[in-house]
């Protein structure tokens, strides 16, 4: 993707200022400062549906709220509010104040803070390096062989001059997944929430089906102006504040990407611009190039008031053989335009979304994406269940401290997508990467509801329990009934009469209970427990899957693979 960088280079010459990096997804700051901001009613720097988060403003978030009056805090709010400041001491002026610092460290050079094993501090230069690493054993019901997480990292982030920041880091994994992610994987050739993979031999584990993958996130970033800043890198992305997202999720392989964020006013503006995989290496063989398509991608958050908040999303999916479209290159013009004066040819999708928090306890949340549609389809009868009405929905509601119970959070979120929805009549243009989805694990054709609930009796210890139920239609092997957004929409079965849920209907249910205790900044020690059924209309494809896991993770944090 040579043209981004020649474009970085052309059109950022001159860079004046700089933000720190990150706070890498799932890290338990995202509920951290998704809570804070309900409930204190303090304006956040962050506007949340754009992840990932700055830990400039994460820091200045915290400080923020550390001027609140006492009685407007729980000790359990000084300790999250302390996490923050620790965990992004590279963004804290006043660190003696602020920040925790270890007496003397290890070896008076390692540790000095509890967040970082090694850091430099100087006017021009900062750096932080920590290792990531996670070991799981598990057993699932039924399975004589035990399932297992071997993950090894290394994460380094920092400053040049306050101009220039970075974030890197690698991680290499070997796992052996439960029964239904394994299934997953036959099918799509890659791993959930990564890509490509090789089998693994464990040489002191007699077991089959495990994998052996490595996962990385690197990236550079400008601030161009005061309000408009550049990141060049390799990485994920998220967009909403749901537990699900229906416009761009993690739910994918890493991609290749150049951001721009415009932050102005009451305005957060991000184009992004991504590299992307219609298949994956293992479709392809060794040695043999895997093609490419692209994405372009417009989000406008406005904040009507701290409390109030509408956004404006746009993406178009096309591929050019190896070719990017450079009319998408113009940050504000409406890409339908773009597309109808190129022949339109690609896939768009729009959407809008909104937030509310009220009382200081709630936030309601929901994101609309439209594909296509036509609304005689839904009063004409003989165009009911048109197959090109493709759009999906999310509604959802976050209660913090519930009844009363200091840290007990509740969250309730509906989504549905219908058939055919993110795909295109070119299979290439799909609203996917790597034969994974960009948005919903369960692509299309399927109707969700989650519950979950979060509680933090003390700062160290944690518990999440979340319950999911899917009921979703598949396609069969001869049979396209918009369940994959990969399969062009030409080989559908059937104009009219189309409903979600059609084709080979399943329900699927998840029960998932994890209990974190933080031994060490960030190093923590897990059990898992996760239950999932799946009952289909075709008795081959029922999956009963039962597994329980102890661990012990530090600066690791991996999703949740709940489909």
């Amino acid at each position: 993707m040579k043209f981004i960088k020649v474009l970085a280079c052309t059109l950022f010459p001159a860079i004046c200022f700089a933000q720190a990096s990150g706070i890498p997804l799932h890290a338990p700051a995202y509920h951290l400062l998704d809570r804070l901001d309900v409930i204190s009613g303090v304006k956040s720097p962050v506007h949340p549906e754009l992840k990932f988060f700055s830990r400039q403003d994460a820091a200045d978030y915290a400080l923020a709220l550390d001027t609140l009056p006492e009685t407007r805090q729980t000790w359990r709010d000084h300790a999250d509010i302390q996490y923050l400041f620790d965990d992004n001491n590279d963004c804290v002026a006043d660190t003696g104040r602020y920040c925790t610092r270890n007496r003397r460290g290890l070896f008076n050079v390692f540790y000095q803070t509890p967040a970082n094993f090694f850091e430099i501090n100087t006017k021009d230069f900062s750096m932080r390096v920590n290792p990531m690493f996670q070991f799981n054993l598990g057993r699932q019901t039924e399975d004589p062989e035990l399932n297992f997480i071997n993950q090894r990292g290394l994460e380094v982030r920092g400053r040049v001059d306050d101009k220039v920041f970075f974030y890197t880091n690698l991680v290499e994994s070997q796992v052996r997944f439960a029964d239904y992610v394994t299934q997953r994987i036959e099918e799509t050739k890659a791993i959930p929430y990564a890509g490509n993979y090789k089998k693994y031999s464990p040489r002191i584990l007699d077991v089959t089906d495990a994998y052996d993958f490595n996962q990385a996130t690197a990236y550079i970033g400008f601030k161009a102006t005061r309000h408009v800043g550049l990141q060049l890198g390799h990485g994920k992305h998220f967009i909403g504040n749901g537990y699900r997202s229906l416009f761009l999720s993690d739910a994918n392989n890493y991609s290749f990407y150049l951001k721009l964020n415009t932050r102005v006013w009451r305005f957060h503006y991000q184009n992004l611009f991504l590299e992307l995989s219609p298949l994956g290496a293992n479709n392809l063989g060794n040695n043999v190039r895997i093609p490419k398509k692209y994405a372009a991608i417009h989000y406008l958050n406005y904040r009507i008031t701290p409390k109030l908040a509408v956004g404006l999303f746009e993406a178009t999916v096309f591929n050019r053989s190896q070719q990017f479209e450079l009319q998408y290159l113009n940050p504000l013009i409406l890409y339908r335009t773009v597309e109808g004066m190129i022949g339109s040819p690609d896939n768009v999708l729009v959407g809008f979304d909104a937030r509310w928090n009220f009382l200081n306890r709630f936030q309601v949340y929901s994101q609309f994406l439209l594909d296509e549609f036509l609304f005689s389809a839904l009063v004409k009868p003989e165009e009911k269940g048109w197959w090109g009405n493709k759009y999906g929905l999310q509604a959802g509601i976050k209660y913090m401290n519930a009844f009363g119970a200091d840290h007990l959070d509740l969250q309730i979120e509906y989504n549905t997508v219908r058939p055919y929805t993110y795909s295109h009549y070119d299979s290439l243009n799909s609203y996917t990467h790597y034969n994974q989805p960009l948005a919903h694990p369960l692509l299309s054709n399927f109707k969700e509801i989650v519950v979950m609930a979060r509680y933090q009796p003390v700062p160290r210890l944690s518990f999440l329990a979340r319950f999911i139920q899917a009921k979703t239609g598949e396609n069969t092997p001869e049979e396209n009934w918009g369940a994959n957004p990969m399969l062009g929409y030409g080989s559908r079965v059937q104009d009219y009469g189309n409903f979600t849920g059609q084709g080979v209907a399943a329900t699927i249910r998840v029960l998932g209970l994890d209990a974190s205790w933080m031994w060490y900044h960030n190093l923590y020690v897990d059990l898992k427990i996760l239950l999932r059924k799946k009952d289909s209309a075709d008795d081959a494809r029922d999956l009963n899957t039962s597994v329980f896991g102890l661990g012990l993770r530090m600066n690791i944090w991996n999703e949740n693979l709940d489909f």
